[in-house]
């Protein structure tokens, strides 16, 4: 299928609020998850288990066949990190109400405070950017994060958790007081990063070029893209996954064309991933169509409001980036 893409230019609003969202979403598959929630928690987990944690932040017991397609992995790798996650404390299984063979999985009272202190240091990882901008420009960043939460939640029929900030935010950001322009900025941006955390949008898109893998796959292809060649033993440090997990994936790449295996140069005994021709086109594809189903999603952008909102679009990453 062919997939019209408008000028750069004329979306570089919906561009740059892409590259916000995907940034989140690659960040729940690498290892600079498990790095933040290690020094928010101060307890280690596996990125696979903290992705189970994230999708059972609804509040919603779910069985471990729901979880399991939220998460994008079979019934049995689900089981386990949900094992991982009672042992741990942080998960309560409980009986299924309608079944009382069958158990569903909840966030335990210490995975919910547990959860919390993740989130505040989300706060403070999207509070910097914008410390020191002034109010007004504050206000206008959020009416477009205002706009976007909603279309992306009415297309996608996700619901607002409930969780918001907790009452004392401004403390653990180190503020004085309870700032409302920054509050509002806040409660919006935590919910985009739960919204893209929690994402399969992926796999709508790869299904509708009919690409022979998912999420999980096209991740690390897109990682092989920008980062490669490399070893599968640096790919499952990127991804945050085990070797074996990194090994079926390059498996099922390797098997679509999508990436090519040499031997290093330098060490014969360790072959190099590298994305091929059809790779990189898979890539670009996937790009150009998400970029286009975004610019349906939020609809028609006055261009008085492109002014406004483009620049302070492009100041939050440029804060982010730093």
């Amino acid at each position: 299928m062919t997939t019209v893409v408008p000028t750069a230019k004329e979306v570089a609003l919906e561009t740059e609020t892409l590259r916000l969202i995907n940034l989140v979403a690659y960040a729940a598959y690498s290892r600079s998850s498990g790095r933040s929630f290690r020094e928010a928690t101060g307890i280690e987990l596996p990125g696979s288990e903290l992705r189970t944690l994230l999708a059972l932040t609804t509040g919603t017991p779910v069985s471990i066949g729901e979880l399991a397609s939220m998460i994008d992995v079979d019934l049995g790798q689900a089981s386990r990190q949900v094992t991982t996650l009672v042992e741990a404390r942080l998960v309560d299984r409980v009986a299924d109400p309608a079944d009382r063979r069958r158990s569903l999985a909840i966030l335990s009272d210490q995975g919910i405070t547990v959860y919390n202190r993740w989130r505040g240091g989300w706060i403070q990882q999207y509070l910097e950017p914008v410390l020191l901008w002034a109010g007004d420009h504050v206000v206008t960043l959020t009416q477009w994060l205002t706009r976007v939460d909603t279309c992306l939640r009415q297309t996608l029929q996700r619901p607002v958790t409930g969780h918001g900030l907790p009452d004392d935010w401004y403390h653990t950001a180190r503020l004085k007081s309870d700032e409302p322009s920054l509050r509002q900025y806040l409660e919006v941006m935590v919910r985009l990063v739960e919204l893209a955390g929690r994402s399969n949008g992926f796999n709508d898109l790869l299904t509708e070029l009919r690409a022979p893998i998912r999420q999980q796959a096209y991740f690390a292809l897109r990682l092989i893209a920008r980062h490669g060649p490399m070893p599968i033993s640096e790919l499952a440090t990127r991804l945050a996954v085990d070797p074996s997990q990194a090994s079926k994936r390059v498996r099922m790449l390797r098997q679509h064309g999508l990436v090519d295996q040499a031997v290093d140069s330098f060490d014969r005994r360790s072959a190099q991933v590298r994305v091929s021709r059809r790779g990189v086109l898979l890539v670009k594809r996937v790009h150009d169509l998400q970029l286009a189903s975004f610019v349906s999603i939020v609809g028609e952008v006055s261009s008085d409001d492109r002014a406004r909102w483009t620049p302070l679009m492009a100041r939050l990453l440029e804060g982010l980036s730093s």
